[in-house]
């Protein structure tokens, strides 16, 4: 060792990935699965609607595609109803099997449907490449036994299809994948979050990775879009472990041990063509992906078993961080690049870092410079420019080689001269010779710049090559039955496990499981009644337009019913039913429904005030029943009988006596719940014997609550005990509405206090609680601001201690 590395600062690897981020490891949990009819995979069926969709739309999608490039006068696309329906089917799937998931608490059903689905639509695009061939080659084979002149035409269509295999299976796999993936961002990566408290229960880099994607991962044309070309030469069987080797070498110290190159001394004889033709060999079966035995053969070449096979992850996974560390301070001139981007500076707390980083970039720069990596990357990095501007004739690798140095001009001739394309060497040389000067004479600076970027692309592609690899075990060991044997027989065994729509379940899987049961109570009807007939002025219609017609506009967003009007007071109902989608957020609905009703009350109450008309006081109640209610029929009215709506009618009263003490009158708007003196009879029986106070509030039943806490992922807000009796504290959970609009939800817990006639005094001697659907926005927003650890001056809510302002009317958000 050199002396003056005795006295050169270096961290040590906790200090060095101490400000880089980390990913946690991928758990795949089909362990907890049944085994299917082979003895070894998981046997599934997805929805035959489902399949069907897709089937016809990669058919109708691909005849376009080959039509539009290659033959010339295509048929019309798929249009967007095609588009829609496939997704709505896809969204109907996931909904099923979230629902399915919560119910039996079973994450790795969300985590096969997903596989099932990517597995399949890559077979999928595979097996209508292959029909639409075959189809050509019969019509081939007719033509030449009739003599009809088209056998040339058909021939050269035949060419053109087989020449442009990869593009075509590329293009078609893209743009599913997109399809799937915007159904996915748009609704059900929240429905996930909002039910099962996981967005992702597959990570989407994962699901999506564009690897899966590729038909190849020598498919020059295809790869380029995504990655650098210098790991992927067909010719160049170790350029991706010899890059590898480079990397791990240089950050070795600050690397786990299972991140290390592989033994150079290993032998790996297989060739990139016995792969693909043992892959083309078991295409029909199972698990016969071309990619997965590509992705194998690279990763077994480079990466120590332990490392891709357990899944393990290392900062090198995440390529922002080679950004964090190549700009973590500003270079100096030795090193300078011709973008030095200070936004991406992280900070590493010893003082000794600069010099550290300076010393350890010099050791990269020196590492690549001058060597046929350097060439290579610079040489790739340019030729998908180039092979635009030779408007795609010239192979994309040919260009790379020429412009590496690795292939001389004789040689560039020979090969344009044979190639089928209309590339003519006389014009396509001197654009090439133009790139190879620019390069020669590219500026140290931009170098450098190449250099680091390339250490970001050959991260993602190391991540994604090991994400890869995660996806097609995850594949392999899904068996898609499609014979009406094979399911039955599984099926039989109780080994099927199912994905269909709710369309296709069975007639009396269509049972109403439970409900939820709101009553909405208009305040002081009959003396609102009388001074509206003072003034001649129609009740009636002022009931009407100010709330049931407004009410009524609300349900169908909700999945809501209206059970009955009774008088002043409307009750509504959502049903949760066997297999319907959003069955598992009755509740939420529930509440989300109830606080719509009171922001339309005041709304209304801003147009009454302007016009000098009485306002609408409302008292709310939700109660759920863990089973279906009774339905009886009177001359062909369906009458539904059901304990819920005694109790959301117990729970939207409002205490009379309550109301009218100098205590009710400093509450404001909100929920109280007080237990009465032992010795005093509540005039309104109630099955809880408790006093309510219910002023434009909405209060839950307890299972209600419970029912809710089931449905959504809360986070608990504490208050202030200053502020608050003890036990009081807040729920903020988000669901989704019936078209997939996220939306906040508060609830309150809170302690029933003793009422002595004045005033609210100490617990409840049985510890009871009650619970309250927050309106005020004020609220909502402290608690939303609290889960994200920010704090502010608590507003007040209905319940506040004596003394405290009560709350002003507001509108609810």
């Amino acid at each position: 060792m050199k002396l003056s590395n005795l006295f050169r600062w270096s961290p040590d690897a906790e200090e060095f990935t101490k400000p880089l981020q980390l990913k946690k490891p991928f758990k795949l949990l089909f362990d907890r699965l049944p085994i299917g009819i082979d003895n070894n995979r998981i046997d599934v069926t997805l929805s035959p609607e489902f399949m069907n969709r897709c089937r016809q739309f990669v058919r109708r999608y691909m005849l376009h595609d080959v039509t539009e490039n290659y033959w010339g006068e295509p048929p019309p696309p798929p249009d967007n109803k095609d588009l829609q329906v496939l997704r709505e089917d896809y969204a109907g799937l996931m909904e099923l099997t979230v629902d399915r998931a919560r119910k039996h608490n079973r994450l790795e059903m969300v985590q096969l449907l997903q596989f099932s689905v990517v597995k399949y639509l890559l077979q999928l695009v595979d097996q209508e490449y292959e029909r639409l061939r075959n189809q050509m080659q019969r019509a081939k084979s007719v033509d030449s036994h009739q003599s009809t002149g088209r056998s040339v035409q058909l021939h050269e269509r035949l060419v053109l299809l087989a020449r442009n295999e990869a593009a075509i299976r590329y293009r078609i796999t893209r743009r599913l994948f997109r399809e799937i993936l915007k159904i996915e961002n748009m609704r059900l990566s929240k429905l996930r979050k909002s039910v099962l408290g996981h967005s992702w229960p597959v990570p989407k880099p994962l699901l999506f990775n564009p690897m899966l994607q590729l038909p190849s991962l020598w498919a020059d044309e295809q790869v380029m879009n995504h990655y650098s070309l210098v790991c992927t030469d067909k010719d160049e069987q170790d350029g991706f472990d010899r890059v590898n080797r480079m990397v791990t070498k240089l950050f070795a110290e600050f690397l786990p041990a299972w991140c290390w190159s592989v033994d150079p001394g290993e032998s790996f004889d297989v060739t990139c063509s016995d792969i693909q033709n043992t892959a083309r060999r078991h295409k029909g079966e199972q698990g016969g992906l071309v990619g997965h035995a590509e992705t194998l053969m690279l990763l077994k070449r480079s990466l120590q078993p332990d490392e891709y096979e357990n899944g393990n992850c290392s900062w090198l996974d995440i390529p922002d961080n080679i950004d964090r560390i190549v700009y973590s301070v500003k270079h100096r001139s030795t090193i300078r690049t011709d973008v030095d981007d200070p936004r991406l500076r992280v900070t590493w707390e010893n003082d000794k870092w600069p010099g550290f980083h300076h010393r350890l970039m010099k050791r990269i720069l020196k590492t690549f410079q001058g060597t046929r990596i350097e060439r290579d990357l610079l040489a790739c990095h340019a030729a998908p420019g180039i092979y635009q501007e030779l408007n795609r004739q010239v192979p994309v690798r040919i260009i790379c080689l020429y412009l590496s140095g690795r292939m001389t001009r004789r040689e560039l001739k020979r090969k344009l001269n044979s190639l089928q394309s209309k590339a003519v060497p006389v014009k396509v040389i001197p654009v090439l010779d133009r790139m190879v000067t620019i390069i020669k004479g590219m500026p140290a600076s931009r170098r450098r710049r190449r250099i680091f970027s390339f250490l970001r692309h050959f991260a993602l592609f190391r991540r994604d090559l090991k994400q890869a690899y995660q996806a097609h075990v995850a594949m392999n060991r899904i068996h898609l039955l499609v014979r009406p044997e094979d399911v039955e027989l599984s099926r039989r065994n109780g080994s099927l496990l199912e994905f269909p729509l709710r369309v296709e379940l069975k007639p009396e899987q269509h049972r109403i499981r439970n409900h939820v049961i709101i009553k909405a109570d208009v305040r002081g009807s009959t003396t609102m009644t009388s001074e509206l007939r003072n003034r001649n002025l129609n009740p009636a219609s002022h009931f009407s337009l100010n709330f049931f017609e407004p009410i009524n506009k609300l349900l169908d967003n909700y999945g809501a019913k209206k059970v009955f009007i009774e008088g002043d007071a409307v009750i509504l109902s959502i049903f949760e039913y066997e297999d319907t989608p959003y069955q598992w957020l009755c509740v939420s609905h529930a509440c989300g429904l109830a606080r719509k009703i009171l922001q339309v009350v005041d709304d209304q109450n801003v147009i009454n005030r302007q016009n000098d008309l009485p306002e609408l006081e409302l008292g709310l109640g939700i109660a759920f029943s863990d089973s279906a209610p009774t339905f009886l029929y009177d001359e062909g009215r369906e009458i539904m009988i059901s304990p819920a709506i005694n109790r959301a009618d117990q729970l939207s009263s409002c205490s009379a006596t309550l109301k009218r003490s100098e205590f009710g009158k400093k509450l404001g708007r909100g929920v109280m719940v007080l237990a009465p003196p032992a010795d005093e009879i509540i005039n309104k029986e109630s099955s809880d014997k408790l006093m309510r106070y219910n002023v434009n509030g909405i209060e839950l039943d307890f299972p209600a609550y419970y029912k809710l806490k089931s449905e959504l992922s809360f986070r608990r807000v504490e208050l202030d005990s200053g502020k608050r009796s003890r036990n009081d504290h807040l729920l903020v959970g988000r669901y989704p509405d019936l078209e997939g609009h996220m939306h906040t939800l508060v609830i309150r817990e809170a302690a029933v206090t003793v009422w002595d006639g004045e005033k609210a005094g100490r617990l409840a001697a049985d510890g009871r609680c009650y619970y309250q659907v927050i309106t005020d926005p004020e609220l909502i927003s402290y608690a939303v601001e609290q889960t994200n650890q920010r704090r502010r001056p608590l507003p007040g809510v209905a319940g506040n201690q004596p003394g405290k302002p009560p709350i002003t009317s507001r509108h609810v958000h």
